[in-house]
């Protein structure tokens, strides 16, 4: 079985996914290629978000839930003079992290930091770029985990947010059995799980209407992607939020990149 060219998968995504870029392959090599490929397509679309805003040196970019660091990892290698700050509240995934990060000689260009990411460590407007992936389902509190977002991106930039898109139900097996191609019983389940606890768009609209300070829009990748794209367009939001610094209950963040993080 092959999917057929980009133009039927284009009417296929008339919810507004995007189509998978490059010649189309057998299910099997897809299946098996695919959370790579969507990856390097998430970095390339935010270094594209990075490049629209005013160009600088050494740009400070965050990201959100970075598990084993392979985002972070893939966007130093497409723009060499960033840096990456890699957040993520598991010691297990960080310890992973670090070991890849050590593997690529990149430890002088990325920092770990262990925090909850509905309570950011860092000084607001501190970060050129913010980006997530994968983490918008697992989350207690999604408005507030974008309220963070927002207040630690600097005014005039931008941030980034992808997560699975919940299939409609009639469709669930099939998600499962094309995308978990290779999966063994016990993976299948948690990708069926993970599934079922994404959004769909409409509740990403709905969500997005409750983030302030900042201008969104629902996004997508293929029909397995969903998530928004958005600038800060506020220098100024709740105070409350305004003055939040590191401390000891966030993870103690004690960095110096350009003067920004503190």
């Amino acid at each position: 079985m092959k999917f057929q060219e980009t133009s039927t998968l284009e009417q296929a995504v008339a919810t507004g996914a995007l189509i998978l870029p490059g010649r189309t392959k057998p299910c099997e090599k897809l299946s098996g290629k695919y959370p790579a490929l969507e990856e390097k397509n998430f970095v390339l679309r935010a270094f594209e978000l990075l490049a629209k805003t005013r160009p600088m040196k050494n740009p400070l970019v965050l990201d959100v839930g970075t598990g084993a660091a392979k985002i972070p990892i893939r966007f130093v290698h497409q723009l060499s003079p960033a840096n990456l700050v890699a957040l993520d509240i598991s010691h297990a995934m960080l310890k992973k992290a670090r070991e890849n990060i050590q593997a690529k000689r990149l430890t002088r260009k990325i920092f770990l930091v262990c925090a909850d990411a509905e309570r950011l460590p860092f000084r607001s407007g501190t970060f050129d770029l913010v980006c997530s992936h994968s983490l918008l389902r697992r989350l207690s509190d999604p408005l507030h985990y974008l309220e963070e977002i927002v207040r630690v991106t600097r005014k005039g930039c931008r941030f980034l947010i992808r997560d699975l898109r919940r299939p409609p139900l009639n469709l669930l097996d099939w998600y499962v059995r094309l995308f978990g191609m290779g999966l063994d019983g016990y993976r299948k389940k948690i990708f069926r799980e993970s599934l079922l606890s994404g959004l769909n768009n409409r509740e990403l609209k709905q969500l997005i209407r409750g983030v302030k300070g900042a201008s969104c829009r629902a996004s997508g990748f293929f029909i397995t992607h969903i998530g928004l794209e958005g600038i800060r367009t506020k220098a100024d939001l709740d105070p409350r939020r305004e003055q939040r610094s590191p401390d000891k209950n966030t993870g103690g963040v004690e960095l110096t990149l350009s003067g920004r993080l503190a």
